[in-house]
């Protein structure tokens, strides 16, 4: 699908001003490390990543429950609802325990703010720690509201966690990742987990929502991505 260009202008600014590869052909991804279907097209995703070793690939925090007020226990039915569907579609491993938290929000901004930062500190390791974001949250039941988890991930990734930890608590860094929110938005995402091609200088709507490798690597060696 061709997409209206008038949107995408924005986001092909913002990768303009971050990467001196912006001419080149790009994959732009759009998710949040607490989306069940995002985390469920992980494996997919690796194999388009595997797929198109030159192609540059970006990250755009789409913040599917920023600020959230509801409880994961209030969301319990729901939620277990999705992961068990991801969990057959994709046999991505879930915990389902931290459902029964009472007392955690199920607010995914303060995961988006740390995959941010660790993509400012380290942007070669961005999509590694947000996957480990990922893990960490449904299948070890780290806490989403829990800063030191996402410090100790960095740690783990090898950057810096007091500088990460800094960068983290910084006012700075939540406008900054409600700006990406924002531009999720603006770019007329409708869901997660999307993924957008601009290929030859155009852009192209990929897949929004899960999907199975094969078919998207398919879709885009036939527009001409290499």
């Amino acid at each position: 699908m061709l997409l209206n260009m008038k949107p995408f202008l924005i986001l092909y600014f913002t990768i303009m001003l971050h990467t001196l590869s912006a001419q080149r052909d790009t994959l732009i991804y759009i998710g949040d490390p607490m989306c069940s279907w995002c985390y469920g097209f992980g494996p997919e995703l690796d194999k388009i990543k595997n797929a198109f070793p030159e192609t540059t690939f970006e990250m755009v925090m789409g913040g599917l429950r920023a600020g959230g007020t509801e409880t994961m226990m209030e969301l319990k039915n729901f939620l277990k609802t999705h992961w068990m569907e991801v969990n057959h579609a994709t046999g991505q491993r879930f915990n389902y325990a931290i459902l029964e938290q009472s007392s955690v929000l199920y607010d995914t901004e303060p995961s988006c703010r740390a995959v941010l930062v660790a993509g400012e500190m380290a942007p070669s390791k961005k999509y590694d720690y947000f996957k480990s974001v990922q893990e960490s949250f449904y299948f070890h039941n780290s806490l989403p509201n829990d800063d030191e988890t996402y410090i100790l991930l960095a740690q783990k990734a090898g950057i810096d966690p007091k500088t990460f930890a800094i960068k983290y608590r910084a006012l700075q860094s939540k406008e900054k990742v409600y700006s990406e929110f924002e531009l999720a938005q603006k770019m007329g995402v409708k869901g997660f987990p999307s993924l957008i091609a601009k290929i030859d200088g155009k852009l192209f709507l990929v897949t929004n929502g899960y999907q199975k490798a094969e078919g998207i690597i398919t879709s885009l060696k036939n527009r001409g991505l290499k």
